[in-house]
């Protein structure tokens, strides 16, 4: 199977804009996360929007680094997000740990 270059088609200006989706998503949908080494479970609050705003910042993300693999696991419970990346982008995860301030 052929990998995947760990690299963003985005442009710098763009990038600046996504991360900060990502921060203000993370910072305010999160409840809780669970680490492995190159993947991050995050639980979402219990609203509507919160599914909205990961599946849409999945997609757009899949499109400009393709070397990540989203996931929504819907139990009785709870609605996780998982991200996964290769060893080589484990740091990237590592950073969007950092931008979850669990409340």
């Amino acid at each position: 199977m052929p990998q995947v270059p760990i690299a963003c088609s985005l442009t710098p200006d763009d990038a600046g804009d996504r991360v900060e989706e990502w921060r203000r998503f993370l910072s305010e949908r999160i409840v809780e996360i669970k680490r492995t080494d190159n993947s991050a479970r995050f639980r979402l609050e219990e609203s509507g929007d919160a599914l909205l705003i990961a599946s849409d910042l999945a997609r757009r993300e899949k499109a400009c680094c393709p070397f990540f693999d989203f996931r929504l696991l819907l139990t009785p419970d709870a609605v996780w997000f998982e991200v996964d990346a290769p060893q080589e982008a484990a740091e990237v995860v590592s950073e969007l740990i950092r931008m979850a301030s669990v409340r």
